[in-house]
């Protein structure tokens, strides 16, 4: 392995940042900005599959080892999750709904110790939103801004690759 390599690619990609910015200062036209735009992405998915194929290798080096400390002070940690998906938000919410009411029950009086808002509170213990839906809250009367950080308005640009490809 050469960490040579590495680092003339990461200083190419600094070259390459301040070429960019020159052509972008040249007011090309959308088509033009639109077609470098495409090949930096297909460079992104290039490099993610290095990354990926080789800290999938890492991984295997690693062994049973879960944290791996370099003398630079820079740490790995090795982490196994199986993937979810197809998540049932309503049956698993409602389920864990159940249970809180169940857990706020003393029973030794059957008195609920909780109100409905701490349970609901403490739902998000077991859940972690990345995202909440603005336009819903919305619906209700409530602000996002008055609960969050505002920053600069951000817009996406997603490149899709052609069916055919």
């Amino acid at each position: 392995m050469s960490l040579e390599k590495i680092q003339e690619l990461r200083s190419s990609l600094m070259d390459l940042d301040k070429e960019l910015s020159l052509f972008i200062s040249g007011e090309p036209s959308p088509e033009e900005a639109g077609q470098g735009l495409a090949e930096l992405n297909l460079l992104k998915r290039d490099i993610a599959l290095v990354y990926e194929s080789f800290s999938h290798a890492l991984s295997e080096i690693m062994g049973s080892v879960e944290m791996l400390s370099l003398p630079d002070g820079t740490t790995i940690e090795k982490k196994s999750a199986y993937d979810r998906k197809g998540w049932k938000h309503l049956e698993l919410g409602s389920a864990v709904a159940d249970r809180l009411v169940k857990m706020s029950i003393d029973m030794d009086t059957g008195e609920v110790t909780k109100s409905p808002k701490e349970i609901a509170e403490e739902m998000l213990a077991y859940c972690a939103p990345s995202y909440w839906r603005i336009k819903e809250l919305n619906k209700i009367g409530l602000n996002a801004d008055n609960f969050s950080e505002t920053g600069e308005l951000k817009t996406s640009i997603i490149v899709r690759k052609p069916k055919n490809t």
